[in-house]
């Protein structure tokens, strides 16, 4: 799976692969990719065109595209144009530049410069409601995050998913940026709270809470204070999922997520404008340019990737597969 995405960018270093002789084997993935990205990029014809400009062969490109990630997923009746399959397909107007002109869902025009209407897929009632309502977990308080001693110190890579092992620190040092992370449990009402520090974040004032966390999606948090950081926590907890940035005790940008606390029913525009919103806030309060402040966050949660991340826990060392310091409060 040759990935590019808004946090990691592979395509460049996997190139190579797409050759007669291991083509076969390759398809494209975009893992996570901000709204932003989606609406003044793409998605899998994102990859196509870097792919293309970066010289690859359009019919080996096309084939990864479509053909290939339809095999992998079992989806028999998609991926190719041919007696007995469905006909999804996308009209370009040259395979250099692959702007797509229409495009064809089960035969049907859907789009040939602008969207047409098509049926919305019903929903069971019960799924609704449940998917909006994944949120068990009480209010937090500054007094939440509160630990004594050292705890696991991860240390952020620009433009990598990969951390460092800096050992442990034991408190808050905005001048040398050590920020306060945090996950929280909100699933189960455990009252679960993992705590740590991280540098490379570089925050100089406020905090910054998101429950996009993979793969758990709890809610993670960082900041310069516990107060700020259980206004964060409490305003992603309110709007039942979201990204939230504060500074001195007020919200300064919130992209509610209600649905499942990962996903938004208001339309890609305004929830682009709203998350750039807050992006501006977090880099405004001092968030490393090299990072995507509320991507990198999300992967901090994720335990599968070297060296250390935050759990409901505490830190958890991935390399030796044991926590850091266990902190459950």
């Amino acid at each position: 799976m040759i990935r590019e995405g808004t946090a990691a960018h592979n395509l460049k270093a996997l190139m190579p692969l797409l050759n007669q002789q291991y083509y076969a084997r390759c398809m494209f993935a975009t893992d996570d990719k901000h709204p932003s990205d989606l609406l003044y990029g793409g998605h899998i014809d994102y990859i196509v065109k870097q792919a293309l400009k970066n010289g690859a062969d359009p019919i080996i490109t096309l084939k990864a595209a479509t053909h290939h990630a339809a095999r992998y997923f079992a989806l028999n009746n998609k991926g190719a144009i041919a007696p007995g399959y469905l006909a999804d397909m996308v009209v370009v107007d040259n395979l250099t530049d692959f702007n797509v002109e229409t495009v064809f869902k089960r035969g049907k025009v859907i789009f040939d410069g602008e969207v047409k209407e098509f049926e919305i897929p019903a929903a069971d009632d019960r799924l609704i409601e449940k998917c909006h309502n994944t949120f068990c977990l009480n209010e937090v308080m500054p007094d939440s995050f509160k630990v004594d001693g050292k705890l696991g110190l991860i240390g952020l890579v620009s433009g990598e998913l990969l951390t460092h092992n800096l050992g442990t620190a034991d408190k808050i040092d905005v001048e040398n940026d050590i920020l306060k992370i945090a996950c929280i449990e909100r699933h189960k009402n455990t009252n679960h709270i993992g705590v740590g520090y991280v540098n490379g974040y570089s925050l100089k004032s406020g905090a910054v809470a998101t429950s996009v966390a993979h793969d758990s999606h709890n809610i993670i948090a960082v900041g310069c204070t516990d107060s700020d950081i259980s206004v964060a926590v409490n305003a992603v907890r309110n709007s039942k999922g979201g990204i939230a940035v504060v500074d001195n005790g007020k919200i300064k940008a919130l992209l509610e997520l209600p649905v499942a606390g990962l996903m938004s029913e208001e339309p890609l525009e305004k929830v682009n404008e709203k998350l750039e919103k807050a992006k501006t806030e977090a880099y405004r309060l001092g968030a490393d340019k090299g990072i995507d402040p509320f991507m990198t966050l999300s992967f901090l949660s994720l335990p599968v990737i070297p060296s250390l991340r935050i759990t409901t826990k505490g830190v958890f060392d991935v390399e030796k597969c044991e926590f850091v310091e266990k902190n459950k409060i």
